[in-house]
């Protein structure tokens, strides 16, 4: 798609300078074939989709004749059948309408078909009339001939660029078509099998007809336009060749350079009678508005209603007016005049190699600001023009007006009349005559950058001490057996290494895009082969820059050492993680988008590199791992064979609960959610009487592509806090119960010298 848009826009923009002036450039085939193809690509892709749609309705004339007629008797009828149906209000309009719509669209498509035939005959004629002036152009191989056959090419390259907007637009409109149709038959299936309750299938019926009667209407206008376009573009491609040919035989003798010149002199001597003429006309028209303004008064210019005296000096007004500008545009036809004059003579210089270095680099840039100036002035005249047209609609509006006198309209008229010929007689003129002058200082222009050689170029440099620069790049640097490094060698050499790597970025990447596009390649496997094709074509770039530079390897070979001595030490990390990346990849013990966990990462995996790995964590950042990583950790794809993941749900329950209704409960909930898959089947386990609680666990699957783990065991939680707490059922905290029993303390026995000892200490105590 973006191909096609940049072939597009390229062709599109280099024909757009064609509509805002004269000849501008040459436009190359390539432009108008590549829009061409695209255009016939396009209407083959439609091609049997139109096809099955039209197959469905009969677009014979009579079936079209007898159709429109039945359409009248339906649209008569339409009152009492709606009634009948039972249709409110907004149902009958929707039904008169699209009876309207339908029957509009047969009349359309009769016409059409009608006038598509009258086209192709005179389009027939045109193209045969088309021929015959290239013959004639062909007879007269003269520079005239040539300016004569460029403006012709622009001519058609400009009615090319309007054909292509509105083939664009015509197939836009034909796809439009072709939704609505397809849309509209879905429906209709739909109702016919019960799915869907279509309250107006009679409607719906002719609105579906419609759309097949208007894709029917686009094709024809598509294949209409088509045919104009492909018939333009071959004028085009003929015109060119013929300018090919005029090319190698075309001659500019003096005798065509003083007819030339001689032409705009007499033009100009028709001016300058024709300025005298007018400047008399001027000096009536400003002593007549004098006198008009001599006899009005302050009422007259105050007053809400037109008078005689201010219509009056409206209508003197414009007719001053268009001699201004009629006498303004005659001296600036007689400057342009000369001016051509003077083109014509330094194109026959040119043309003969009579001009120096000097006058060409002048005649280039001047006619590059010339032309320039007389662009600015041209968009100046149609914004005059603009403005003109703004005051004749008041004019317009008010000899218009109700309530004025027949003898006002008539003077308001005669103004309107003023007004007109400025723009028919000046600014039109000034519009055809322009892009004439601008056709001249272009071909100056590019006849002086066709003359301007490369021996004019470094004369125009000579200034700037080509010696010393070329000395300098001449340097050696070194020298070996059969070649010389030179200051110039190296940075060619510097330039063409590094431009190939883009070249190579731009290779690989434009292969993986077509391995993806064409093979259905897995995303990993095109960018294993990307990478591998990018160091191929780096290498061979490299290699081939050396040779364009005629610089062998030997001429490195001191640098051999050092740079084995930093392989072997600084690059080891990073050979050892571009090998690693290439046994990733190619045993491909996960691929992009796989989730998966490694060396305490967890993740998407967004890009398997030739050096890293680049994994997007669930909390948005991204961790680049080098590939050695994973080949001396263990791996976990959780996305490995398909993206389905089995979940653990843990609950807990009161010992007072009924098992068999929990067990019960949970899969009811387990089964009723939405993201939780049906095969393998969610399961309910009674795990094991805990310390604190009955222990269930509950078991289900996901598909990663459709949901998130995390937020369905979050439903899950909600839900079944929910439901327990519906049906009376405790989940339970930790607790332990302690059991106590009263305590009493063995009896000890005493022998008899143990008493007989706590006696005597008894008696031994004071009383």
């Amino acid at each position: 798609m973006l191909k096609k848009f940049l072939i597009a826009l390229v062709f599109l923009t280099a024909l757009t300078n064609f509509a805002h002036g004269a000849e501008t450039q040459e436009v190359a085939t390539d432009y108008v074939t590549n829009i061409q193809n695209e255009i016939s690509n396009d209407i083959s892709r439609l091609r049997k989709t139109i096809n099955e749609e039209l197959a469905e309705i009969d677009l014979s004339k009579e079936n079209i004749d007898a159709r429109i007629l039945e359409l009248a008797n339906l649209t008569e009828s339409a009152s009492d059948d709606m009634a009948i149906w039972g249709y409110n209000d907004e149902q009958r309009e929707n039904h008169l309408r699209v009876l309207s719509e339908l029957s509009l669209s047969l009349v359309s498509y009769s016409s059409l078909i009608q006038g598509s035939r009258q086209g192709i005959e005179t389009a027939g004629l045109d193209i045969k009339s088309q021929d015959v002036s290239d013959l004639a152009a062909m007879t007269s191989p003269d520079i005239n001939a040539q300016d004569d056959l460029r403006r012709e090419i622009s001519k058609v390259s400009r009615g090319i660029v309007t054909q292509v907007f509105y083939l664009q637009s015509k197939l836009s409109k034909l796809r439009s078509n072709l939704d609505e149709a397809a849309k509209l038959k879905k429906q209709l299936k739909e109702a016919e099998a019960g799915d869907t309750g279509l309250k107006t299938p009679r409607t719906h019926i002719l609105e579906l007809e419609n759309a097949r009667l208007n894709v029917a209407l686009s094709q024809i206008q598509v294949r209409d336009l088509k045919r104009t376009f492909d018939a333009n573009v071959d004028n085009i491609k003929r015109l060119r060749r013929r300018l090919e040919n005029m090319t190698s035989i075309l001659r500019f003798p003096q005798e065509v350079l003083d007819a030339n010149i001689e032409k705009l002199q007499t033009r100009i001597n028709e001016l300058t009678e024709e300025l005298n003429k007018a400047r008399k006309s001027l000096d009536s028209a400003n002593l007549a508005l004098a006198r008009t303004r001599a006899v009005m008064t302050s009422k007259d210019e105050t007053s809400q209603e037109l008078t005689v005296n201010y219509a009056n000096f409206q209508a003197r007004s414009a007719r001053v007016n268009y001699w201004e500008y009629l006498l303004s545009f005659i001296e600036e036809e007689i400057n342009y005049s000369r001016e051509a004059q003077q083109i014509w003579r330094d194109r026959f210089k040119l043309f003969h190699d009579k001009a120096t270095g000097e006058e060409i680099w002048k005649l280039r840039d001047s006619s590059e600001k010339q032309v320039q100036d007389l662009q600015r002035q041209l968009e100046g005249i149609r914004s005059l023009e603009a403005s003109i047209l703004r005051q004749i609609e008041n004019t317009q509006a008010q000899a218009n007006t109700e309530g004025i006198s027949s003898n006002v309209q008539q003077i308001l008229l005669q103004a309107l009349d003023n007004q007109r010929k400025i723009v028919s007689d000046v600014l039109n003129r000034y519009e055809a005559l322009i892009p004439n002058v601008i056709f001249l200082e272009q071909r100056l222009n590019a006849e002086a950058n066709d003359n301007i050689s490369a021996l004019r170029v470094v004369e125009k440099v000579s200034n700037f001490s080509r010696e010393t620069v070329l000395g300098f790049f001449n340097t050696q640097l070194w020298e070996g057996e059969g070649y010389s490094v030179t200051v110039w060698r190296l940075i060619v050499a510097i330039l063409v290494f590094l431009s190939s790597f883009f070249l190579s970025s731009w290779g690989s990447n434009l292969l993986k895009r077509r391995i993806l596009k064409r093979a259905n390649a897995n995303v990993t496997a095109a960018n294993a082969v990307q990478r591998i094709l990018f160091y191929i074509l780096w290498v061979a770039f490299a290699l081939i820059a050396l040779n364009i530079v005629e610089i062998p390897l030997t001429a490195f070979a001191f640098m051999g050492g050092a740079m084995a001595v930093g392989l072997g030490f600084g690059m080891q990390n990073i050979f050892n993680n571009l090998i690693s990346g290439f046994i990733v990849i190619f045993s491909r013990p996960f691929k992009v988008n796989d989730i998966i966990q490694v060396a305490g990462a967890s993740g998407k995996v967004e890009d398997i590199g030739s050096r890293s790995t680049r994994i997007k964590t669930w909390d948005g950042f991204d961790v680049v791992l080098p590939n050695r990583y994973f080949l001396e950790n263990s791996v976990t794809n959780w996305t490995g064979s398909d993206m389905k993941k089995r979940e653990l749900l843990k609950v807990g329950v009161a010992y007072n609960s009924d098992t068999r209704k929990v067990e019960e409960l949970l899969n009811d909930i387990v089964k009723g959610h939405s993201k939780i898959l049906k095969d393998p089947a969610p399961m309910v386990i009674f795990k094991n009487f805990g310390e604190s609680a009955l222990e269930f666990e509950i078991y289900y699957w996901i598909d990663l592509k459709q949901a998130a783990g995390i937020k369905v065991s979050s439903d899950l939680r909600h839900h079944i806090a929910s439901v327990f707490n519906r049906e009376g059922i405790e989940i339970p905290f930790p607790q332990r119960v302690v059991h106590t029993r009263n305590y009493e303390p063995p009896k000890i026995e005493e022998d008899e010298n143990q008493k007989a000892d706590v006696e005597e200490e008894a008696v031994k105590l004071p009383k």
